[in-house]
């Protein structure tokens, strides 16, 4: 197992840096400064400039097969991606996106036209999710209509991120014999009807109605559709510890420097031992689930070595850390700024409304636990028991 980044890794992660620079950091970050009243036209042309540059970065041509025009590179690259769009608090289609083109390029050939679009730029956004924002993507997705004789779906989904963004959205959900369908719609098609949240993360949530809306295409899931949705979940899941991790990065570097301007008793309050040991113990912590996160993403790039329950029980793992990190961290950045940090001026509530809406949105903690315990029972029940004589 390698968790050191490899050289293509590392110049991955500068171009990424040099992106995200001090100009467009703090743009990104502070498209959750929206208003809830407030227009988000700008938030959309801070977006579009963000995948426009990424696009030229060619991240989204990375996970996708050479017939598709990609780089056909896994997990570990996209890890990196991730992580380094988590520190700057990057909202968008990206994510949805890359487990959009990980599920069509599972579907045999007949979606490389799409996979060509996405490398160019196009976006999708996935609508699984329905109840709670974790409920649907930990399990089976949620149930819908599919009518596969008038080409058309019926449900609902709660949480769909930038539906009105999206140039493609990827609807999947179970009939009433508990089939998994997954369907690609046109966000403009009739009965298609969007209500947009107001969410403590200040994000772009939809609630999206379909009412015998009208399919584009139908993707093939082969045998075993609910593996196969698992496979690309695990991946998802991945990915989303990388970008927590980064979260979690994020809220330490303003913390310490929060730390090292704010005085008390007549010095800097990292020079007090009590604050500067949590955060010392905060930064010991996210380095630790950095390791599991590429250790997972090492696994999700070899199924075949490692086998699929191995990559399940490492993506759930390390999604549980991160989440459970990123929420930490953020809190104590609270707690370092004081009051300030409750304030709009500042950069910490930001971070911590961002770690709240973000950590069960895979699944929570205890969901994932619920999760992976009969993968951990199992594991355990295969080791070889020690016979005392």
């Amino acid at each position: 197992m390698k968790t050191a980044p490899s050289t293509a890794q590392l110049a991955l992660d500068d171009a990424l840096t040099a992106f995200l620079d001090e100009e467009i950091a703090p743009l990104v970050r502070r498209m959750a400064y929206r208003s809830p009243h407030s227009g988000a036209g700008g938030d959309r042309e801070v977006r579009a400039m963000v995948h426009e540059g990424l696009t030229g970065l060619g991240v989204p041509r990375l996970p996708l097969p050479a017939a598709a025009g990609g780089d056909g590179r896994g997990q570990e690259a996209l890890a990196v991606v991730a992580e380094r769009l988590g520190e700057v608090l990057y909202q968008g289609l990206l994510p949805d996106t890359l487990t959009a083109a990980g599920l069509l390029a599972r579907c045999g050939d007949a979606h490389l036209g799409l996979l060509r679009l996405i490398g160019e730029g196009a976006t999708v956004a996935l609508a699984v999710r329905s109840g709670t924002p974790g409920g649907a993507t930990t399990a089976v997705p949620a149930p819908l209509t599919a009518d596969r004789a008038r080409g058309t779906l019926t449900g609902t989904r709660a949480f769909v991120p930038f539906a009105e963004e999206a140039d493609h959205l990827l609807v999947l959900g179970t009939d009433a014999d508990g089939a998994l369908h997954a369907a690609l719609l046109d966000p403009g098609a009739p009965g298609l009807v969007r209500r947009r949240h107001e969410e403590l993360g200040r994000g772009e949530l939809y609630a999206v109605d379909l009412a015998d809306t009208p399919v584009t295409a139908w993707l093939n899931l082969g045998e075993d559709p609910a593996g196969l949705w698992r496979t690309v979940l695990d991946g998802a899941r991945v990915r989303h510890a990388a970008l927590l991790t980064g979260l979690g990065r994020g809220a330490l570097r303003i913390s310490v420097e929060r730390a090292r301007e704010r005085r008390q008793f007549g010095r800097p309050l990292g020079h007090q031992q009590a604050p500067a040991f949590r955060l010392a113990e905060l930064a010991a912590r996210l380095d630790a689930v950095g390791l599991v996160v590429r250790a997972a993403a090492w696994e999700a790039d070899r199924p075949d070595d490692v086998g699929a329950g191995a990559v399940r029980l490492s993506a759930a793992q390390a999604l549980a850390m991160a989440a459970e990190a990123a929420r930490r961290t953020a809190t104590e950045a609270m707690q370092i700024h004081g009051a300030h940090g409750m304030t709009e001026d500042s950069d910490a509530q930001l971070f911590y409304r961002r770690a709240a809406v973000e950590s069960p949105w895979l699944g929570s903690p205890a969901e994932l636990r619920a999760e992976v315990a009969p993968l951990l029972r199992g594991r355990i029940a295969a080791r070889p028991r020690r016979v005392l004589l």
